[in-house]
């Protein structure tokens, strides 16, 4: 099965989008699904790190396992 995703800004006319994709030929199924704009607990303390200036640079990926290896008990 193959599937399309539509995105909505205005949600005013959600169901009217719905009932019309309904209406197409070989459309099995509509099922409305909401996003969260806000981020999960991880993320917020990601981002809260980085402002703080709690992070890290690397020149390349190579180096970062380095780091990740020579940090991270066997």
């Amino acid at each position: 099965m193959t599937q399309l995703i539509v995105s909505l800004e205005d949600t005013s006319m959600l169901s009217e989008i719905k009932n019309a994709i309904g209406l197409l030929k070989g459309v099995a199924s509509v099922i409305v699904s909401k996003t969260s704009d806000i981020p999960n607990e991880t993320t917020i303390k990601a981002i809260e790190e980085l402002e703080n200036g709690n992070s890290i640079v690397c020149d390349s990926f190579a180096d970062y396992q380095k780091l990740v290896r020579d940090e991270l008990p066997d």
